[in-house]
């Protein structure tokens, strides 16, 4: 059975070599190892990356290392850096550091916990297409500053949950306009999801109107926070409006060249050979590759995400013998369960002949 998105090509994922949890500063560090992997493979908990990413304690340091050694890393350092050099072994270079916090990752998982279950909800649907305007409801971070899609408050910005707390204005008074415009939105938007939003990288890849040369994911957004995600279309082109720029960076390849040596008939010629290579740092990449996938396929009308109907779990259906369950063990979980019930209620009409 292949997961492996259609725009994956051959791509593979770098691995780290190590990866240690520092207290001090809340964050793992560690260095890349030149070993590459499929990322489409099964997890060690059965489970496709992006699923067993959201569903990883991150409360458990011991565990996320073992995590991040098996399955790839975030890699904040070099996505901010834009660091991906060619080098002699898949071409890349192995030196390069990797550093990424904890609360980086937070924001990462729940961006991705909020995708499997907006594409579950979306998949369910895809029908009828009735939907809630309250499941798109959300605030958009990273590039988008908090910016807040749905509700009464749409297109305006609330500041981070985080560093957030009623009686700051008390403790601050010199910020008093700031906090009496700021508490009715942390009010409105106390528990929506917060998404990571990203600008893309290729402003000019869109046909756009002669008064629009250049697209802005945020722009986009900010001019239609009140329309997306109110409706199952509109929810489907908040997915693309989050999930391009992903995209545009995961599908992007390196080029190089090797002189190879051949035997001929008067000896040795080194031919000169391109090579194409997509190559991942971040394991964000290949998640963002499988999401991907799974809205394009529920706009073809087929199912892209679905709840486990036994551990209660959104996960990806990218192929069609994959629907109910995420992994056998809770499909076999769901049938002992069954089973069990079954044998109660034969017990039970057995018991009443027998009175």
């Amino acid at each position: 059975m292949s997961h492996r998105p259609r725009l994956a090509g051959d791509g593979l994922l770098l691995m780290p070599g190590e990866v240690t949890y520092h207290p001090a500063g809340s964050s793992y560090r560690g260095a890349l190892s030149g070993d590459t992997r499929d990322p489409f493979e099964w997890s060690s908990d059965r489970l496709l990356v992006a699923e067993s990413f959201a569903r990883l304690r991150l409360d458990d340091p011991r565990a996320c290392e073992r995590w991040f050694l098996d399955h790839g890393v975030i890699d904040e350092f070099g996505r901010a850096e834009l660091v991906v050099e060619l080098g002699e072994v898949a071409g890349l270079d192995h030196r390069a550091p990797i550093g990424d916090s904890v609360e980086g990752i937070d924001e990462e998982q729940r961006s991705v916990s909020w995708h499997l279950a907006t594409l579950a909800r979306l998949s369910e649907s895809r029908a009828d297409k009735q939907w809630d305007p309250a499941w798109g409801h959300v605030v958009l971070d990273g590039a988008g500053e908090g910016l807040i899609v749905g509700g009464p408050h749409a297109g305006r910005r609330v500041s981070p949950a985080h560093n957030w707390t009623g009686d700051q204005s008390e403790k601050d008074p010199g910020r008093g306009a700031f906090y009496e415009e700021q508490a009715p939105l942390h009010a409105a938007t106390e528990g929506w999801p917060r998404v990571m939003l990203i600008e893309s990288r290729w402003q000019h890849v869109r046909v756009l109107p002669a008064d629009r040369r250049r697209f802005s994911e945020v722009e986009e957004a900010e001019a239609r926070a009140s329309e997306l995600g109110s409706s199952w279309d509109e929810m489907v082109k908040l997915e693309r409006l989050i999930l391009e720029p992903r995209v545009q960076r995961a599908v992007e390849r390196r080029f190089t060249t090797e002189l190879v040596p051949s035997a001929t008939s008067s000896g040795t010629r080194h031919v000169l050979v391109p090579r194409e290579l997509q190559i991942w740092r971040s394991i964000l990449e290949p998640i963002y590759l499988q999401l991907f996938e799974a809205v394009r396929r529920i706009t073809e009308g087929e199912p892209g995400a679905a709840v486990c109907r036994e551990c209660g779990n959104p996960f990806l259906v990218l192929d069609a013998r994959r629907r109910f369950f995420c992994n056998d063990r809770e499909r076999f979980r769901h049938a002992q369960r069954e089973r069990r019930r079954r044998l109660r209620s034969t017990r039970s009409d057995s018991l009443e002949g027998a009175t």
